[in-house]
């Protein structure tokens, strides 16, 4: 068996170690330490001017938006998408019950569907936004075609009703055999009424004889 390599065995192993030698200082000192780092400064940049290039395009349209925005404040159709009243705790306390209305015109399809818990909710007051928001809190005992249904209502009736929190899991009432049954239900339906427009104080009345 031969042991010593010859002399072109030995010059193209030497050629190949280094090869491996320069490409590993390539990799470790320029590689690793400039072309790396400019790479992800290239896409940083680039994601920067993609973002300033949305802002840029948001500022352009800010006129045109606050006018098609005053447009539709002043539209009467555009009214039918809020929440009649002004009274926050009234309209949600109403908005409690026209959820209750639209559970119940569900309630006989398929296995049914129907109300276990409700509450309604009145957030802070924020005078900086045009529309003050109130919402519902239900639980529901609810069937996939009926909550298919009243999730359709909720989400293309009007006034407006925007789903901010949806949990489903199986009721504990749901036998183990046969059919899906009903599902246990819990969403946060939200909704929007106008801003109370503050109103001047009266001149306080003075009373009492005038004096002499």
């Amino acid at each position: 068996m031969r042991r010593e390599l010859t002399p072109r065995e030995r010059r193209g192993a030497a050629l190949i170690v280094l090869a491996l030698l320069l490409w590993l200082g390539w990799w470790l000192l320029v590689q690793s330490w400039f072309l790396n780092p400019l790479i992800d400064l290239e896409e940083q940049a680039d994601a920067l001017r993609a973002q300033q290039q949305r802002y840029a395009g948001i500022v352009q349209q800010r006129a045109s938006l606050q006018q098609q925005l005053q447009a539709a404040r002043g539209d009467p159709a555009s009214r039918t998408s809020l929440l009649p009243g002004e009274d926050p705790s009234a309209v949600a306390a109403d908005l409690m019950q026209r959820s209750l209305d639209l559970v119940k015109a569900h309630a006989n399809q398929g296995p049914g569907c129907q109300v276990t818990q409700r509450m309604p909710i009145t957030p802070e007051h924020d005078s900086t936004e045009p529309y003050r928001q109130v919402k519902v809190s239900l639980t529901l005992e609810c069937a996939l075609q009926p909550l298919a249904n009243l999730l359709h209502d909720f989400e293309y009736g009007q006034p407006f009703l925007f789903i901010d929190n949806l949990s489903l899991r199986r009721a504990t009432s749901t036998p183990a055999t046969g059919g899906a049954g009903r599902l246990q239900v819990h969403l946060l339906l939200r909704g929007y009424l106008q801003q109370a427009t503050a109103h001047p104080a009266r001149p306080a009345v003075k009373t009492g004889k005038p004096e002499a």
